[in-house]
């Protein structure tokens, strides 16, 4: 009886970096981060505004953690000085949710109604948290392309 010798390379696909993988996170943040606002802002019923803020809350703070984990991770120089930016974008973000959200419980939290907007305190976190998601936003887009970019460098210098 002949025995089958054992392959010497492994035929199972290598598993992805950690790198890779808050990679594909950062990209899934971003694109849930265009989705959210075009969901639940042109939406006509009260706790549309609400669930927002509530669903924006922990996407930026999932951002921050993160860019964190990016920045700590990456030898990369420029990796590292752009999630520092695009974290302090998420926080400008952050804080405009956090404002937005306690105006909107004070008038009534789900069934507060579009006088809401009117109010001076929530159109003052708007007027920062609007520009800081589409800092955020854009922010993202280029570190992706950096991320890619240097990870292209990186192999061909190997």
């Amino acid at each position: 009886m002949t025995s089958v010798p054992a392959p010497t390379t492994s035929s199972l696909p290598s598993t992805p970096s950690a790198g890779a993988l808050r990679t594909v996170w950062l990209a899934a943040l971003l694109l849930t981060s265009l989705a959210l606002p075009f969901i639940f802002l042109p939406m006509e019923a009260h706790w549309a505004h609400m669930v927002f803020h509530l669903i924006g809350i922990p996407l930026c703070l999932a951002g921050v953690v993160l860019l964190a984990r990016i920045r700590h991770s990456s030898a990369s120089r420029t990796i590292r000085v752009m999630t520092g930016i695009n974290t302090a974008f998420f926080i400008g973000w952050l804080i405009g949710h956090l404002g937005e959200l306690m105006v909107v419980l004070g008038h009534g939290g789900a069934h507060a109604d579009e006088e809401v907007f009117d109010n001076p305190v929530h159109s003052s976190f708007a007027a920062l948290a609007v520009p800081s998601w589409m800092l955020a936003v854009v922010g993202s887009i280029m570190l992706l392309v950096t991320i890619g970019i240097v990870s292209l460098r990186h192999r061909r210098h190997r």
